[in-house]
């Protein structure tokens, strides 16, 4: 999944050149991770019909063992949530790299001229 290739510019130092191809792939595999991320969100279900613990309270708080696996179950849900956002804003952010490098490409062969040539 590199979006980079490497080239040697003297002296030992490496530069990264991207490629807005590699770069738009690798935002589609980013989503698909987002999509994922939300997929497991929705399969987080917490305790559904009879609760398998019965009556379990514990002793210094009386609220069911069910209420602490589903306050539990919210969190999850929530985290889950949050790294989908989080992906799918390295998604934007990667499309937005290869939209400024098309522009910035675009510009600089407009701006050639027989003489560069």
């Amino acid at each position: 999944m590199l979006t980079a290739g490497w080239v040697c510019q003297g002296e030992g130092r490496n530069v990264p050149v991207y490629d807005a191809e590699s770069m738009t792939i690798t935002a589609r595999r980013v989503d698909r991770i987002a999509d994922d991320f939300k997929a497991s969100m929705e399969k987080l279900k917490g305790i559904q019909g009879e609760n398998p613990f019965g009556e379990v309270e514990e002793p210094d708080n009386p609220e069911p063992v069910a209420g602490t696996v589903g306050k539990f179950t919210d969190g999850m849900r929530s985290e889950f949530d949050a790294a989908a956002s989080r992906v799918s804003a390295a998604s934007t952010a990667l499309r937005d790299a290869v939209n400024a490098m098309s522009e910035a490409d675009a510009v600089a062969a407009d701006n050639l001229t027989a003489k560069d040539l």
